[in-house]
């Protein structure tokens, strides 16, 4: 189902301007700090709860990070609670990590983009002016092996992806999340995600169908 947002023109006009990602010729950017916190804020204001979700997510919407290239983009919010430690001491049930917002871009399973039907879609603004944006949830577990995943749940109960989280050993940052992007393909992106620093994960990106 689609929630509809109503948002002032001024609001939707930051929100259209920083949503992009590099799935184009242009080369990535990094959204300004401040106009990522206008985004996230009006982000952070949907009513996103849904009784087939996992778990919720207490977004930090003062410390987003977002990236954008071409006419499509993304906005990470970590949840609050989140630590280095969260991580370290994930457990077989999913611990909240955050919102991952997209915009023109989904997440890709074996190069394919993850199916509508699985995709969790608000509609931002009115009329002609109206946009799609995807809500992702984004946890950390244990697998049956043993290994640390992060696990990206859409509709439903059950993670559409799942990738590696990797522990590195870089030096420790002031921030809790870095973001990049680099070309696979025409339409095609690797997503890498830096957690304090210390743990990496990266994921499959495409630009979604029209």
């Amino acid at each position: 189902m689609k929630h509809p947002l109503t948002l002032t023109s001024k609001s939707l006009a930051f929100l259209l301007a920083a949503f992009a990602l590099a799935h184009s010729a242009r080369a990535q950017e990094m959204i300004d700090p401040e106009e990522a916190q206008k985004i996230a804020q009006k982000l952070a204001a949907v009513s996103t709860a849904s009784s087939d979700q996992p778990f919720n997510v207490d977004p930090d919407a003062g410390k987003p990070v977002g990236i954008k290239g071409g006419d499509a983009g993304l906005i990470i919010m970590l949840d609050k609670k989140l630590s280095a430690d969260s991580l370290a001491n994930a457990g077989k049930t999913a611990t909240p990590v955050a919102q991952l917002w997209m915009h023109k871009i989904s997440l890709a399973n074996s190069g394919s983009a993850v199916g509508k039907d699985k995709l969790r879609t608000f509609t931002v603004g009115d009329g002609d002016k109206a946009r799609d944006v995807q809500l992702f949830l984004v946890g950390v577990v244990k697998n049956e092996q043993g290994a640390t995943e992060i696990v990206i749940y859409g509709k439903g109960a059950e993670p559409i992806v799942r990738a590696p989280l990797a522990k590195h050993f870089a030096a420790k940052k002031e921030v809790a999340v870095d973001v990049s992007a680099r070309k696979t393909g025409d339409d095609a992106a690797a997503l890498g995600l830096d957690f304090f620093g210390e743990y990496a994960a990266e994921l499959a990106v495409v630009k979604a169908a029209e």
